[in-house]
C-alpha cells in the first residue's frame, strides 16, 4: 500500500463544471468576432443558468499553440483543457506524450521549463500552461485497441500509476487527467464500454485512489504553479 495517496482526475467531457464552444467549431479557423462569440457566449450562457464555469475545453483540443485563441480564452476563463498527454505536470516541467502516439509511459521525462507561464520571454506560447492543461483521452485507447477491454484496462492502470515516479515527499506534481465522452456499449469512436468503465472505477476504489474533478484545479500566481485544492479526504 502506498504511503502517499495517489490522485486521479476524471473528466467527463461536457459534464464537468466547464464550458465548451457554442457550436463546437474548430477555433483555429474563426474570425476574431466569431471566436469571441464561441468562447465568451458559452461563459455567459452558463452564467445565465447559475453556473460559474472557470475551465474551457476547446473542441478537438488542438489550439494550445494558437496565441490568438489562447488570448480569447484567457479573457473569460481561468484554465483550458487543451491538448493530450499521459500525465499533466502541475509545474509544467514535464512531458507525458501525445495520446495515441504509441509513446510508452517509460518515456515520461522532465523538460527545460520551470513553471506554468503562458508565454516564453520571446513571446511564444509554451507547450504546457494553465490554458493548455493536458488530458489522456480514453477514447483514443478505445479506438486504437478496438474496444478490447482487458487491454484498455491494462493501459489505464499503467498510466494512472505512472505518477508514482514524480509524486514524492508528500507533494503532488503530476496527475493523470482521464477524459471520457460517452459510457455505453455502442462501440463508437466516442464510447467507453460500460463494463470497462466499471472495472476502472473498481480498480481506483480498491487501490485507495482519491478521485477529483477538474474543478479542483487551482493556480498560484506567485509561483506560477498549478495545484489541486479541495481534495476530498
Amino acid at each position: 500500500m502506498l504511503t502517499f495517496p495517489q490522485i486521479v482526475t476524471l473528466h467527463n467531457e461536457g459534464h464537468d463544471i466547464e464550458s465548451k464552444a457554442m457550436t463546437h467549431k474548430d477555433l483555429n479557423y474563426l474570425s476574431a468576432t466569431s471566436l469571441d462569440f464561441e468562447v465568451g457566449q458559452s461563459k455567459r450562457c452558463l452564467a445565465d443558468h447559475g453556473i460559474n464555469a472557470t475551465i474551457f475545453a476547446p473542441p478537438h483540443g488542438d489550439v494550445w499553440n494558437n496565441a490568438t485563441v489562447i488570448n480569447a480564452i484567457s479573457k473569460y476563463y481561468n484554465f483550458a483543457d487543451n491538448g493530450f498527454s499521459r500525465l499533466m505536470f502541475l509545474h509544467c516541467d514535464g512531458e507525458g506524450g501525445v495520446a495515441g502516439s504509441g509513446q510508452n509511459v517509460a518515456d515520461l521525462k522532465p523538460v527545460d521549463k520551470t513553471d506554468c507561464r503562458t508565454y516564453l520571454p520571446d513571446g511564444t506560447l509554451t507547450y504546457s500552461n494553465k490554458y493548455s492543461v493536458k488530458e489522456w483521452s480514453h477514447n483514443s485507447a478505445d479506438v486504437k485497441l478496438a474496444h478490447n477491454d482487458p487491454q484498455i484496462l491494462q493501459q489505464f492502470v499503467e498510466i494512472i500509476n505512472s505518477q508514482n515516479q514524480f509524486n514524492r515527499n508528500g507533494q503532488i506534481t503530476a496527475i493523470p487527467i482521464i477524459a471520457y465522452h460517452s459510457i455505453d456499449d455502442s462501440g463508437g469512436s466516442s464510447s467507453t464500454d460500460v463494463n470497462e468503465f466499471a472495472q476502472e472505477m473498481k480498480y481506483l476504489h480498491d487501490n485507495g485512489f482519491r478521485v477529483v474533478t477538474m474543478s479542483s484545479l487551482a493556480y498560484d500566481s506567485n509561483s506560477n504553479f498549478m495545484y489541486l485544492g479541495d481534495i476530498p479526504k
